[in-house]
């Protein structure tokens, strides 16, 4: 569709971009000459200091060049953003009458917002303006947007009638089409959006963002749990609610205090970018390795929690030979690390270690120099005593050894003559002053170190002390958590809870600089590592994405929203509701797997975009089956996920797989064949053998399943592992049995 003056609008819009980049263009070559003299300037000075003066004018020097380098920064991105713009300046338009005025105001709605200098209005509002939800919220008719004002109760919200709604489709500066709609954003734009190629990279949805999504993405809740089905668009209502608050909140929150959890390096390599996307600057991805890595203070080696599930499903296969299909059969629980993981990995034993740790009172003894009794044991216990909520280990320590250093300190003044004849006399020597203050340090360096370790003992023997109390009352053989804990590589479990207790004992300070944290796919993380993250950065605000029916593993993850709600209590539960990702029949069919079980889907809230029944076929050579079905694939699809159950599964069907395939499967698609069995792997274009517990998160257009019909997807457990398999599909889904 074409219209005279939406062309004539967009060239005028296009005009102003061009006019204020050919400024910045000008302001920048000014800000990089700035940036060089400062440096100059510098340069020059640093060697030439000669004196407290010159030390002073440097320090000044080095805020300038800073100053400099930031100013220079940021009109470098804002001219990122106008070239951006001038490709697509907006993707929507609202007609919109305030109630009071009589006066329509066009508002347009784009990526980035376009502020006419000269008049001070706008000509393009940014998505995450308080106006712009208006286009996410409602259709035409009566409508209502807070302002910041608003939201504090200040002032109430603006209010009045949307008399037009107009979508946008704008590429390489030319108007591809709109139209009109009436809906809050119309069906034709989503489905158009939900039925293109998947990419490498997660994409970002701001042309077509739900009311709900929207609800959860400009939540003004400090924390926030986002609950929702497979393909409800989680992830990315976390990432555009990352991009959100630090729009909205620029004075008191940048991305260098921002964090993202997320499941694994190979998911950090499918958001890699769409921070920036947004408009902001990129923001830190971490997982629990990189995590432990960087906080251990002992530099611990461990396995990462891939081989814990790799145990655990080697365990669940070992059990299917046996007659109960059931995780909790007896056979499955005769495994000794696997006991120990269930009471390891439970509310019950985390609570006991944590008052373990804040009820741990060392034996105390007199501290005597000879036969001197410098600090009675009395004093000691009392200094060491908790008088804050917030002592620690590290403090009680702290207090009780600068005590004992005094009165060392006191001592030796008033007894210097004595203690000067007991080591000459004990050395038959004469020692100088410096001499005996040497001694008498070499007397209190070992009482210290004695003292230090009874205070502070390290986190595995104070772990073990805990197990053996919690063992004890569990009946468990502590043989086995003695033995694991002596091994050179420790399992990722004990290493976890070592990183616990380095924090509750203060040993790792906790790090305030951090305001906000998304932790993606956090059922797939246990109750520790929440309580890890809660106290390590206990000045963050948190937004939690989860979905408790991918939640595989039922010692390790959370299978409850009641068990993510109680470890953030204060959080708002934000339902998302509808599932977006995959075609109807590939979700209904999914559904209908988990039919029955605790958790079930909401067949009604599937989004209705239509495409091919997922395909149920048998062979005797699964490898084979999946060649034909390749070679069948439409060559727009840019992403197939060939998902198996266990590292072990995925790497013996690649095998299989390059030893099947025939010279016509060596073309260029076969070139494309990778198999991601490790974190060191990232996520990409082509045909990818994976593992199922990498592929949480992801998302290909097309899934092919080579174990369907196999035991591995019996009982409960299997039918979570079948339902996260089948909603990993875009638009094709193969089921080999």
């Amino acid at each position: 569709m074409t219209d005279p003056k939406e062309i004539k609008k967009l060239s005028s819009i296009r005009q102003h971009i061009l006019t204020q980049i050919n400024k910045v263009a000008e302001g920048i070559k000014t800000r990089r000459s700035n940036v060089l003299e400062a440096r100059r300037i510098m340069s020059k000075a640093t060697g030439q200091i000669r004196d407290f003066d010159d030390v002073a004018s440097l320090t000044t020097l080095v805020t300038e060049v800073f100053q400099q380098e930031q100013a220079y920064g940021e009109i470098s991105k804002r001219l990122h953003h106008l070239k951006r713009l001038l490709n697509s300046p907006y993707f929507a338009r609202i007609d919109f009458i305030e109630d009071g005025y009589d006066q329509v105001e066009e508002i347009y709605i784009g990526r980035h917002s376009l502020l006419d200098e000269n008049t001070h209005t706008y000509h393009v509002y940014d998505w995450r303006a308080p106006i712009s939800s208006l286009y996410y919220d409602y259709g035409v008719g009566r409508a209502r947007f807070n302002i910041p004002a608003a939201i504090h109760g200040e002032l109430p919200p603006v209010e009045g009638e949307i008399k037009l709604k107009r979508q946008y489709q704008i590429e390489k500066g030319e108007l591809v089409y709109f139209f009109d709609s009436d809906l809050a954003v119309e069906d034709e734009i989503l489905r158009l959006e939900l039925s293109k190629s998947s990419d490498a990279k997660i994409k970002t949805i701001i042309h077509s963002i739900q009311k709900e999504q929207n609800a959860a993405i400009r939540s003004e809740a400090t924390d926030v749990l986002v609950f929702g089905p497979a393909g409800s668009g989680k992830t990315s209502v976390g990432l555009h609610r990352l991009a959100y608050l630090l729009y909205r909140h620029r004075d008191i929150l940048s991305s260098r205090k921002v964090r993202i959890f997320s499941p694994s390096p190979i998911f950090a390599s499918y958001i890699e970018g769409i921070i920036p996307d947004l408009g902001e600057e990129d923001v830190e991805t971490l997982d629990f390795i990189g995590l432990m890595e960087e906080y251990s203070p002992d530099k611990r080696l461990f396995h990462d929690q891939y081989q814990q599930i790799e145990y655990l499903q080697d365990t669940w296969e070992d059990s299917l030979k046996s007659s109960s299909s059931d995780l909790e059969r007896p056979a499955f629980d005769k495994d000794t690390r696997r006991r120990w993981l269930d009471e390891k990995y439970s509310s019950g034993f985390i609570t006991h270690l944590e008052e373990f740790i804040k009820d741990y009172a060392p034996h105390m003894e007199d501290v005597r120099f000879n036969q001197d009794i410098l600090c009675h044991k009395d004093r000691l216990t009392a200094l060491y005593a908790d008088r804050t909520s917030a002592g620690n280990l590290t403090t009680k320590t702290a207090r009780v050894m600068t005590y004992v250093n005094q009165r060392y300190d006191e001592y030796l003044q008033k007894n210097k003559r004595a203690v000067t004849d007991l080591f000459n006399a004990i050395h038959d020597e004469n020692y100088s002053d410096g001499e005996i203050r040497r001694l008498y340090e070499d007397e209190r360096s070992i009482v210290q170190a004695d003292l230090r370790g009874r205070l502070m003992p390290s986190a595995k023997r104070l772990y073990e002390r805990a197990l053996a109390a919690w063992g004890k009352t569990q009946r468990l053989p502590m043989q086995f958590a003695r033995e694991a804990l002596r091994q050179e590589r420790l399992y990722f479990e004990d290493a976890l809870m070592l990183m616990y207790i380095d924090i509750l004992t203060g040993r790792v300070p906790p790090e305030k600089n951090v305001k906000h944290i998304l932790i993606d796919e956090a059922q797939d993380i246990s109750i520790v590592q929440h309580r890890i993250l809660r106290r390590l950065f206990p000045d963050s605000h948190f937004t939690v994405l989860a979905d408790v029916n991918q939640a595989l593993y039922p010692c390790i993850n959370l299978h409850t929203q009641a068990e993510l709600q109680k470890e953030y209590p204060r959080a708002k539960v934000i339902p998302l509701t509808t599932s977006y990702r995959s075609t109807y029949e590939i979700s209904h069919f999914a559904a209908s797997i988990l039919a029955g079980e605790a958790q079930t889907v909401d067949l009604s809230a599937i989004y209705t975009r239509r495409g091919d029944e997922p395909v149920i076929m048998q062979s005797q050579s699964p490898a084979a089956a999946t060649w034909d079905i390749i070679h069948k694939l439409p060559k727009e699809y840019n992403t197939v996920g060939i998902l198996l159950s266990s590292v072990k599964e995925a790497r013996r069907f690649y095998d299989q797989l390059l030893a099947t395939r025939s010279a016509s499967d060596k073309g260029f698609q076969a070139d494309l064949l990778k198999l991601i069995a490790s974190t060191n792997e990232s996520f990409g274009q082509g045909l990818m053998v994976m593992a199922l517990p990498y592929a949480k998160g992801l998302e290909f257009d097309a899934v092919i399943c080579p174990e369907y019909g196999q035991a591995v997807f019996d009982g409960p457990f299997g039918k979570k592992m079948l339902y996260l398999t089948c909603t990993r599909a875009l638009h094709s889904l193969y089921l080999i049995s």
